[in-house]
This record gives structure tokens, sequence and C-alpha cells, in this order.
């Protein structure tokens, strides 16, 4: 297992001590690991978009010349921004 060593703030100190007193959890570093897989669980559990229907499409445009780029490579850019927006209106909403 790696090892992680990091600088904490008082306030941090006191939140990771509620957080083991309301959990029942002995040490920091299991405090640490379940903050950290509930913080990550949404984004875990989300699955990707299956847009490979899009391959080759892309390849047949006379626009393509202008990128240089690959259906393939158009389709994981169109993924990253769709996860960009994604997560910025998820941020807006909270």
């Amino acid at each position: 297992m790696a090892q992680v060593n990091l600088h904490t703030t008082p306030e941090f100190e006191e939140a990771l001590s509620a957080l083991m007193e309301g959990r029942k959890l002995k040490s920091k570093s299991e405090a640490i690991r379940l903050a950290v897989q509930e913080a990550a669980a949404p984004y875990r559990a989300r699955k990707k978009r299956d847009l490979s229907v899009l391959i080759g499409l892309v390849d047949r445009f006379p626009d393509r010349r202008r990128t240089g780029k690959t259906s393939a490579e158009l389709l994981a850019e169109i993924d990253d921004e769709m996860d960009k927006k994604l997560e910025r209106l998820s941020t807006r909403r909270r």
C-alpha cells in the first residue's frame, strides 16, 4: 500500500476527529480512506458515455482535414468536454 504524507490545519484535525468519533473509527488513516472513498464514489460509479457510434463518422467529412485528428481522438475530446460541462452543471446545483 502506498503511503501519503500531508500537512493539515487545526480545522482539518478537528473535522477528522469528529469523523473518527462519529463513525467509531480507530485510526486517522482509516478515517481518511473512508472519506476519500465516499467522496469519490459518485465519480467511480458514473458510466462513461458510449459514443463509439461516432467512430468513422467524422472521417467521412472534408472538415476533418482542418483538425488532422482521427475520429477516435475527436471522440475522446468530445467526451472530455461533456464531462467538464456536466461537472460545472453539478457544482452549480450545490
